[in-house]
């Protein structure tokens, strides 16, 4: 008999992306099937946005990095002081 008490250590110790953003592109292709956009903050310190057909948190923890966020929330961050969208 196996123990699966090893397969929960195991994915435990597995990396996973966030879908709050870090400045990097990671996998966002399976998060975000109606496509992706990339934010950026440009005020002074920090924020987090919430898109407003998602629900999705998106976190801008440093000034001037892109974020990647989900398609549908374009129109909703848009309209949040500060961001702005960056091709």
């Amino acid at each position: 008999m196996s123990c699966c008490g090893q397969k929960r250590t195991q994915e435990r110790a597995t990396p996973r992306a966030s879908v709050h953003g870090s400045g990097t592109p990671y996998a966002a292709a399976g998060r975000f099937p109606m496509g992706r956009a990339y934010f950026e903050y440009i005020g002074k310190t920090a924020i987090t946005a919430v898109g407003a057909v998602t629900g999705r948190q998106y976190r801008f923890a440093t000034p001037g990095v892109p974020v990647v966020v989900d398609a549908r929330d374009r129109g909703s961050l848009a309209r949040v002081p500060h961001l702005r969208e960056v091709r």
